[in-house]
């Protein structure tokens, strides 16, 4: 018996482990809001297996249950790897078109069949073992848990292909613990012939060594590598992964017109700059300059709107909100600043700054007056008591997917009231806020959104006439590139001087003032109308787009369109939102596609298996209610406490890791101690609703009361800040574990030849819930999606009350 807890605890583990690093490797090779493809295939997969032992109960006898238990998992193992190799194989780009469609539900098959095979497996465990289900639901949780913790240490080892080869080992590696050490046993231990005993632990044990072998291989020498990327060939010169990026440069050229983000016309191509291009998921670029030490060399940063700050502050303390290539460093040494703190959430890229390109870029590292941190820019502000005159964000955001799943970086921190108020704070009572967007010139939504995001900000201060504390400039286009325009946002108003020297310094760059801090001077009527009606609640309602300041409950700066708009393809006329548009509505489609799949999948095996295994009066439907609202309660529950405490903890990763971890691994004990009360399947109601309405009070508690809680505790570091959302997340990771074993102990003892199909209504409801969530989040907030997560939770105890008081009658039939 233990070696069957061992095996389902590596195949969760690798299950796991599988589904997250697939995020990665779509983030890069799609378009970063097919991530959550991945998370959809995974569920829809592990269900398929679930159905498969529903439906197919005479493949598994109970007298062959380890043999089957073993070969599945040998299946398991070996699909990974050849999964892999097809999706890498073709280029993955979905269209709407006869080869479009096909080709991408063949990869949908593809890339289910290993969690088919998973399924199967965690199946067979979680409803054969009836005596013991809280004990194997443990082991389930438990090796998820540790399978999330291991993916982060994993990527900053591997790249992503060599890292899913590694959990095809993992896999084969469970097989082996499957396997019976005799050949014959118990009915539950079960037997086989001596030669198929030999086969499957030969098989299981050539296929652990071969899989291991493959992936030190590929570690190595890199054989197998993601080289389509966005649908285009992809060689980069250098390539290098961590947990939630692929960082590629591209090779060293010389060009007469330098990578800017808003050139001025003013600038004159009379000599060649040396670059190297770098972007992480193919997708967002930055660019590292080479630099021999004279400001000279790179005079022509002067001439990008993104440092139009610099022209109105001499001598002053910059902080520069990331890094990247070292560019917005570099043009603070080029205007002579007597201080940069430059702040990059990414190791990678600071590492091929201080190590293999540091020659390149003039030695960014040791430069005086130059320090540069690793941490996440709000949050390292945060903690600091110093006060800058310049803080500089130039065209910061990014279009990738992080090991959460799609939007998990969108979801930008620094685009929010709460995040601009520690900006605010941060500022001398001459600094100012230097912001960078792309202006679209048929509507800047972006740039208007930050307009409005800066009045409010202002008049949150206290401050009654925002707009002579608020300046926008832009580029003009540039041998065809769109603008991009500069908001300065100053803690006190703007001076004459300083209004003076805002004309002069566009005037020599022919910028374009689009917002001036003079009442008198020009104001475009767009940005004119958002800052005075700043606030405004019907002004909001009344624009193109959601110009609302974004919050840190929701936090998606980006994405402006309101459900009411969603598919009205009119907005695609607005070039900003044309990305935005295409990434939200094949959202809102994934959950509309993962609905009618998995009803298909609830309702199918009724129909099929209704005259076989006939569903009890009232009872199965209860049952089927109750598993399917705990499945989408958890996942709502969880998914919005890791995209809230990604603001709070300030790493993406760290609240991966620490959310994942800590409430699977509390949930896998709450399982386990789940035990004392389900033997027999005969709970007490009142055992039930008394643990339950303290689950309920928790949730409520979590959901309502926990964002003002932790903003007491935002200026602590990083250890203590963890320690306060394990405060949080273990005790109820805990008794979220409870409803499961509960439910299933119920319909083990009274429904048994239905639970299979119970535990499938579960994932299906998971697959729903994984993208309801971000739907939630996007359109009403983190709060929202956690308050919808405790609505199922109340529903669920209702529901599972009335299934044991089905299960007694049921018990007192037979």
């Amino acid at each position: 018996m233990r070696n069957t807890y061992a095996g389902l605890f590596f195949t969760s583990l690798a299950a796991l482990m599988l589904e997250i690093l697939l995020t990665r490797i779509f983030s890069v090779a799609t378009w970063y809001y097919f991530a959550f493809f991945a998370i959809s295939v995974a569920m829809f997969g592990i269900t398929v297996g679930a159905l498969t032992v529903y439906l197919g109960k005479s493949l598994f006898p109970e007298e062959k249950l380890t043999e089957r238990l073993t070969l599945f998992t040998i299946l398991f193992a070996v699909s990974v790897d050849v999964a892999l190799m097809l999706f890498l194989a073709i280029p993955f780009s979905p269209r709407l078109t006869g080869v479009g469609v096909f080709a991408t539900g063949f990869i949908y098959l593809v890339i289910s069949a290993p969690f088919a095979f998973a399924g199967v497996v965690i199946c067979l465990c979680l409803t054969r073992f009836p005596e013991k289900i809280g004990l194997f639901y443990a082991a389930d949780l438990i090796g998820a848990a540790v399978g999330a913790f291991l993916v982060f240490p994993l990527l900053n080892a591997m790249d992503a292909p060599s890292a899913i080869f590694f959990v095809g080992a993992v896999a084969a590696f469970g097989a082996l613990l499957f396997v019976p050490r005799t050949s014959g046993g118990t009915a539950q231990e079960s037997t086989c012939q001596p030669d198929r005993f030999k086969c499957l632990r030969t098989a299981a044990t050539a296929a652990f060594f071969i899989l291991t072998g493959v992936m030190f291989v590929n570690a190595i020498f890199q054989p197998v590598r993601v080289e389509w990327v966005k649908s285009s060939y992809n060689v980069p010169e250098v390539e290098t992964w961590n947990a939630f990026s692929r960082i590629a440069v591209y090779p060293f050229k010389l060009t007469a017109t330098p990578y800017s983000w808003g050139l001025s016309k003013a600038y004159k191509r009379d000599k060649v700059i040396g670059e190297r291009m770098i972007d992480i998921d193919g997708v967002s670029e930055t660019v590292m300059t080479l630099y021999d030490g004279n400001p000279k060399s790179v005079e022509h940063l002067k001439y990008d709107v993104t440092a139009f700050a610099h022209h109105l502050r001499d001598d002053a303390s910059v902080f520069v909100i990331g890094v990247g290539g070292g560019r917005d460093l570099l043009a603070a040494k080029v205007f002579n600043q007597k201080r940069v703190v430059g702040a990059e959430i990414n190791n990678r890229t600071l590492e091929m700054l201080s190590t293999r390109f540091a020659d390149f870029t003039g030695n960014l590292y040791d430069l005086p007056g130059v320090t540069i941190i690793n941490d996440e820019a709000r949050s390292a502000i945060t903690r600091m008591d110093d006060k800058f005159d310049i803080i500089q964000a130039s065209c910061i955001a990014t279009w990738s997917a992080t090991t959460a799943g799609a939007f998990s970086l969108a979801e930008n921190s620094l685009y929010t009231l709460e995040g601009w108020k520690i900006f605010l704070d941060h500022l001398t009572p001459r600094g100012m806020l230097s912001f960078n967007r792309w202006y679209s010139p048929d509507y800047p939504a972006q740039l208007m959104r930050l307009a409005s995001l800066a009045a409010v900000s202002l008049q949150n201060e206290g401050i009654e006439k925002p707009e002579r504390h608020i300046a926008v400039v832009r580029s003009e286009i540039y041998e065809g590139h769109m603008p991009s325009g500069t908001i300065l946002v100053a803690k006190n108003p703007f001076t004459e001087a300083d209004i003076l020297r805002i004309r002069e310094a566009a005037k020599e760059l022919r910028f374009i003032i689009e917002y001036d801090p003079d009442p008198n001077g020009y104001r475009n009527p767009l940005f004119d109308k958002v800052i005075s009606n700043a606030g405004d609640e019907d002004f909001y309602a009344s624009t193109a787009v959601d110009l609302s300041p974004s919050t840190d409950d929701r936090p998606f700066f980006f994405y402006m369109l309101r459900v009411k708009d969603l598919f009205n393809w009119k907005n695609l006329g607005h070039m900003e939102q044309q990305f935005n548009l295409k990434g939200i509505s094949m959202l809102f489609t994934l959950m509309i596609v993962s609905v009618v799949l998995s009803t298909l999948f609830i309702i199918a095996p009724l129909i099929v298996m209704r005259k076989k295994v006939p569903m009890p009066a009232g009872g199965g439907a209860l049952g089927l209610l109750f598993f399917s609202s705990i499945g989408l309660g958890y996942i709502l529950v969880e998914i919005g406490m890791l995209q809230r405490l990604i603001i709070f903890l300030g790493h993406p990763i760290y609240s991966i890791t620490v959310v994942i971890f800590s409430m699977l691994l509390a949930s896998g004990v709450g399982a386990m101690v789940s035990n004392r009360w389900t033997k027999g399947g005969r709970i007490k109601s009142s055992t039930i609703l008394v643990l339950m309405l303290v689950l309920i009070a928790m949730m409520a508690f979590v959901a309502f009361l926990q964002p003002s809680i932790l903003a007491g505790f935002e200026t602590v570091g990083i250890f203590g800040r963890i320690c306060v959302a394990l405060l949080f997340l273990l005790p109820l990771g805990f008794f979220m574990g409870l409803p499961f074993p509960f439910g299933m102990s119920i319909g083990n003892a009274a429904f048994k030849g239905h639970t299979p199909w119970f535990w499938a209504v579960n994932g299906a409801a998971s697959v729903v819930a994984s993208v309801l969530s971000v739907c939630l989040s996007i359109t009403w907030g983190f709060t929202a999606t956690i308050g919808a997560g405790l609505v199922a939770y109340i529903f669920a105890t209702l529901v599972l009350l009335a299934f044991r008081s089905a299960g007694s009658k049921e018990w007192d039939r037979s």
